[in-house]
């Protein structure tokens, strides 16, 4: 399952470099922070850092609320902060198309967190 997870987080972030061109080195900058993290994820920390900070606001992502993102306690230096603040400092510019491929992202890497913690 820990497999698919960092999968997907892999995909998703391929996905916004491309969305973002403009900003390709930071976005790579925290690609390569994941997956360096990832080679030494031992206990999960990462999984557990989504799971643990999406839990929270768990109804509000279900409800596709963006307010979501003002609500999870993040590390303020985290990889994840960064991401999540880049997200929600471009929303209003995403297509409906690229806003709906995120909340899928967004989805379904809180479930195989889950399933993970649960």
């Amino acid at each position: 399952m820990e497999k698919e997870f960092y999968k997907q987080l892999k995909s998703f972030l391929k996905e916004l470099i491309i969305v973002f061109p403009e900003d390709d080195e930071q976005l790579q900058l925290v690609a390569t922070s994941i997956n360096l993290a990832i080679l030494d994820d031992d206990n999960y920390s990462i999984i557990s850092s989504f799971y643990n900070a999406l839990l929270p606001v768990q109804s509000k992502i279900d409800n596709r609320d963006r307010s979501f993102i003002n609500g999870i306690q993040w590390k303020l230096d985290s990889y994840e902060y960064k991401l999540f603040c880049k997200l929600n400092d471009q929303w209003e510019h995403f297509s409906d198309n690229n806003q709906e491929v995120i909340w899928q992202y967004i989805n379904l890497l809180f479930k195989l967190s889950s399933n993970i913690f649960r």
